[in-house]
């Protein structure tokens, strides 16, 4: 009799957590959906108000805003080539490649670094006071000034702009880890010293956990502040790269060709944030979904 009512009992909690797995799961997608939805509504939105200042922001001479097929079809220049112009085939992928290494290499470092500076402060009161000082001065330098004294300091190249990506990103990685590895429940900690946990595992199942969220935070941010900083600090001495494609539209005035230069750069940071950062923080955060926790966008 026992066994047949603990095995009901199984049964019965097997067919809740499918329900709820099941129920979770609807809800995701539905605010997928959703945030789909309004992002195309946003998107569309912004059209219209383009739309609009290319037929009232012009002179019977110049068009100061250009539509946005004409930018369009730059943009497909840049892709397929454009013989008219002078403009060869796979002219964006090249740019962007450049851009792209420099900012890795930059960002990548400066995460490495960055991550156990921020442990550091959040666990130790004397870490935190002796970095916090220049961790919160670097991360509060205007962007401009990087860029000049990447130009000063490094000459043109992709040094500067690796160098000075990692020291705007680092602070910013720093300070959030810190908040993370803050907010641990000071309880679980005493309760893992009294079962005499090891503090390696403490560590990786305490407090990495604790501070992922922050993390996360942390890297989509720097990454598009990353592209921005690299973006400009190849404007002003760059050789190759978004930066310097940008800065020849502008000494022409090429306003079409600045435009497709600036969608290029919009559409290859929402395809990072949306197809490569969220997705992974997707499956970082896989648990919170399951026990419906939390429910990511996209």
């Amino acid at each position: 009799m026992q066994a047949a009512v603990t095995e009901t009992r199984d049964e019965t909690t097997a067919l809740a957590a499918g329900s709820t797995r099941e129920r979770v799961a609807r809800q995701a997608a539905s605010i997928r959906r959703k945030a789909v939805g309004y992002s195309l509504l946003g998107a569309l939105a912004f059209l219209g108000v383009w739309m609009f200042a290319h037929f009232v922001i012009r002179s019977e001479a110049f068009e100061y805003v250009p539509s946005p097929w004409k930018v369009g079809d730059r943009m497909l220049g840049f892709i397929f080539g454009d013989p008219d112009r002078n403009v060869p085939a796979g002219k964006v992928f090249e740019n962007f490649w450049d851009t792209l290494r420099k900012v890795l290499l930059g960002w990548g470092g400066a995460v490495v670094l960055g991550v156990p500076i921020g442990v550091l402060m959040g666990r130790f009161r004397y870490a935190r006071d002796f970095f916090f000082d220049l961790v919160y001065l670097a991360a509060n330098v205007p962007l401009i000034v990087y860029a000049v004294l990447s130009l000063l300091l490094f000459g043109v190249g992709d040094t500067g702009p690796a160098v000075v990506v990692a020291v705007l990103v680092l602070p910013i990685i720093a300070i959030n880890v810190a908040e993370g590895v803050e907010s641990v429940d000071p309880n679980l900690l005493a309760m893992s010293r009294a079962y005499r946990l090891p503090p390696r595992e403490a560590l990786r199942h305490i407090v990495f956990p604790s501070f992922y969220p922050f993390l996360f935070a942390g890297a989509r941010v720097s990454f598009a502040d990353s592209w921005k900083l690299g973006a400009l600090t190849e404007t002003f001495g760059g050789q190759t790269g978004v930066g310097v494609q940008l800065r020849k539209a502008f000494q022409i005035f090429a306003v079409a060709d600045l435009l497709a230069w600036m969608m290029f750069f919009v559409i290859f940071v929402l395809f990072i944030e949306r197809v490569v950062l969220m997705r992974l923080e997707r499956y970082a955060f896989r648990y919170r979904l399951k026990r419906g926790e939390d429910v990511l966008r996209y």
